[in-house]
């Protein structure tokens, strides 16, 4: 025990205290209504007006693990309403009050210390909303005359950011024009032109789970409309608060009210141009931002306050990146990997997917910001797969994925059919050129490590599924003639077939040997949204068009009844979704239906018998999560695999185990020991073990802790 004092450790016995929640540990208790608005299958009826409450299973749990629930309704007495829960993390009440405030406590089986608490208001109970809101701050101090222009609310990414335990929410939104009438012309979401007059086209507010504004800030004239704008949130430097990375420029201005000046000392911070784009609209003539210095960020999340700065990867000539118009100079990309021993988060940079590409990693430690390592297309070099990092050119994607692609316990950045290794040389590319989406998890349960599944929108190939460590082709899928195949997605949808199922867009599926049969769509559009763990069961739903479905079962939930709405257009994503709270199905963050009123978080009220641990521990899973919104969104995916043809939950918590004590091919590796093992298990916030703790946050027996 004297091996402890000398870190200073100073337990936590209150994390955070707020209107709508109350916690004081890390089992994120949550709880959600289902409404008569929830009920689009007769099956599901049975769960209108009752509550479900559900909270995390963490690391260190087993079946043996119990938990007392316990109820205040308003001020009245607490009354324990179930005893030693152990084979789920959710309890459904069918007792909830509609008329006071429903205080929920949490408590190990035969003791009194509290490790979770929860209110669900009486309004969200009368209401049946399945959600809780969070205002979206008005932007006058943005841009005061709401007739032209307003901020609709885009992508959300989530990351503690003041270090009390609970998530916080970043919400990029979007400079949207008006017209005469008041109608918005463009919504940001699309490479359009922005307002003469105003310097901001991009705005990020981050906000506490109770609608607390913390900081916002704006994004500068050379931050570019569009899917470009991508961000970062994760602890960089393991203070225990996470820190953004956004890609900056001369007139950002900071939470704290700092702005960028004229760096370069040219007498000004606007190099936009503005013209006639045609005959009836004026707009910026280079929209894709042609001049000005351009720089990486690093900013508090507690203040908003910029810690760092550098220069972003070289803007270099248009040509160079493979059009005379900058467009391609400008597919900016932003991410977070964990690329040394440490197991502390990298920045990830990358510019150019066409043809030319440069990919950066950089860390925030210590204080200082500094270049880990620069994988660049012209270079010079040869990839590890004997390919000179010229043949890597025009393979990069819409997105980026990361994960311990090669089972070395370092992670791996993945930017299309090409993948770049934790040292910033080629791994191995494929060949088959630029697609849209890009999936990387746990697809065949008894193949070893990763697979990858993408699309591809040149040549022949229409999807292909690969071995994730060396990018060897498992199988695909050819057209007859070069083709565009759009979208595709990956998931265990059907339990009748063994392992997931692949999906495209052309009314077929894949089973996970190559054989492709087709779907029953049950009425409904299907295939190749996002995949989500909403209800009970092992098998994921889709997310598509406003809606929760199964694509064998028929619809799940309705969600555009509640004044909400997707994002990006065509491609109709959620701003977010993932783990966030409570058991291990996944939430849902979309705006209201204008994109100016407010977020909604959206839980499940479905009870399950099944109990997994917290998704965000499997590291797989949580780089997903955390790189979900660069460029075209991509959907969530656990490196152990969870499906409907598991024969118990236990045989998932071993596999999730093995991935996180590095027995198997995947996964990052525990850091190394310093103190015995009889002063008890440390893990950090994201659930990995840790026997080196330095200072900052960690998990030790379901409590939080703080090493100085």
């Amino acid at each position: 025990m004297n091996k402890l004092l000398i870190f200073a450790i100073v337990l936590l016995t209150t994390i955070g205290a707020d209107a709508q929640t109350n916690r004081t540990s890390n089992r994120a208790l949550w709880a959600s209504i289902n409404g008569a608005k929830n009920a689009s299958l007769g099956d599901y009826q049975q769960h209108t007006g009752k509550v479900l409450v559900t909270w995390r299973m963490l690391p260190g749990d087993d079946a043996t693990t119990g938990f007392d629930l316990y109820r205040t309704i308003g001020t009245g007495s607490e009354t324990k309403i179930a005893t030693n829960i152990k084979n789920r993390t959710c309890y459904q009440d069918g007792s909830a009050s509609t008329v006071a405030d429903n205080h929920y406590r949490l408590t190990y089986t035969g003791s009194t210390e509290t490790l979770s608490t929860f209110t669900l208001k009486k309004a969200q109970v009368a209401g049946g909303l399945p959600y809780i809101s969070i205002p979206l701050a008005d932007t006058k101090d943005v841009y005061e005359n709401t007739s032209k222009i307003v901020y609709t609310a885009n992508d959300v990414s989530v990351g503690d950011l003041d270090g009390d335990g609970e998530f916080e929410i970043v919400v990029k939104r979007l400079q949207s024009v008006k017209d005469a009438d008041g109608n918005i012309v463009s919504d940001g979401s699309g490479a359009s032109y922005s307002q003469q007059d105003c310097l901001w086209a991009v705005i990020w507010d981050a906000y506490k789970l109770d609608g607390t504004l913390l900081w916002r800030i704006k994004g500068g004239p050379g931050i570019i409309l569009g899917n470009s704008s991508s961000f970062a949130i994760a602890d960089f430097d393991g203070d225990g608060c996470a820190e953004m990375a956004i890609r900056t420029c001369e007139g950002t201005v900071f939470g704290d009210g700092q702005q960028i000046p004229d760096t370069n000392g040219d007498g000004k911070i606007d190099y936009r141009t503005w013209g006639n784009l045609n005959s009836s609209s004026p707009g910026w003539v280079d929209h894709y931002n042609s001049a000005g210095p351009e720089f990486i960020s690093i900013i508090d999340g507690k203040t908003g306050r910029e810690l760092a700065r550098d220069n972003f990867i070289n803007r270099e000539t248009s040509e160079s990146w493979g059009d005379g118009y900058w467009k391609r100079a400008c597919s900016f990309r932003i991410g977070v990997g964990c690329f040394d021993t440490t197991g502390l988060p990298s920045i990830v940079l990358g510019r150019g997917v066409y043809a030319h590409s440069v990919i950066e990693a950089w860390d925030w430690r210590n204080g200082q910001l500094t270049k880990k390592w620069r994988f660049d297309t012209n270079d010079g070099k040869t990839g590890k797969d004997g390919k000179s990092h010229s043949s890597y050119a025009a393979q990069g994607n819409h997105s980026l994925n990361v994960a311990d692609l090669d089972g070395d316990g370092l992670d791996e950045v993945m930017y299309g059919s090409m993948a770049v290794d934790h040292n910033g040389i080629g791994l191995w590319n494929t060949g088959l050129g630029h697609g849209d989406a890009n999936h990387v998890g746990k697809f065949l349960p008894n193949r070893e490590g990763l697979q990858m599944f993408h699309c591809l929108e040149s040549g022949k190939t229409m999807v292909a599924l690969h071995d994730a460590r060396d990018g060897s082709v498992i199988w695909k899928k050819d057209a007859d003639s070069d083709n565009d195949m759009g979208r595709c997605l990956v998931g265990d949808f059907y339990p009748e077939y063994p392992g997931c199922e692949f999906f495209y867009y052309q009314g077929n599926y894949i089973q996970q040997d190559g054989t492709e049969t087709t779907i029953n769509t049950k009425g409904q559009k299907g295939g190749c949204g996002m995949a989500i763990w909403f209800d009970g069961n092992l098998s994921r739903q889709l997310i598509e068009d406003n809606i929760i479905q199964s694509p064998k079962y028929g619809r799940t939930f309705t969600m555009y009844r509640y004044s909400e709405t997707f994002i990006n257009g065509t491609k109709s994503n959620p701003s977010w979704y993932g783990d966030l709270v409570g058991d291990w199905r996944e939430e849902i963050i979309v705006p209201d239906n204008t994109r100016l009123q407010d977020i909604k978080i959206f839980s499940t009220w479905y009870p399950t018998t099944h109990k997994f641990p917290w998704l965000m521990t499997d590291h797989c899973y949580w780089m997903s999560c955390l790189n979900e919104n660069i460029g075209y969104n991509q959907p969530t995916n656990t490196g152990y695999y969870l499906g409907s043809d598991l024969k118990s939950d236990a045989e998932a918590w071993a596999e999730a185990e093995k991935v996180q004590n590095k027995e198997i091919v995947t996964g990052i590796k525990n850091l190394s020991p310093t103190f015995s093992q009889s002063d008890g298990v440390v893990y950090d916030l994201q659930g990995r073990c840790v026997k080196k703790p330095q200072h900052g946050l960690y998990i030790k027996n379901g409590k939080k802790i703080m090493i100085k």
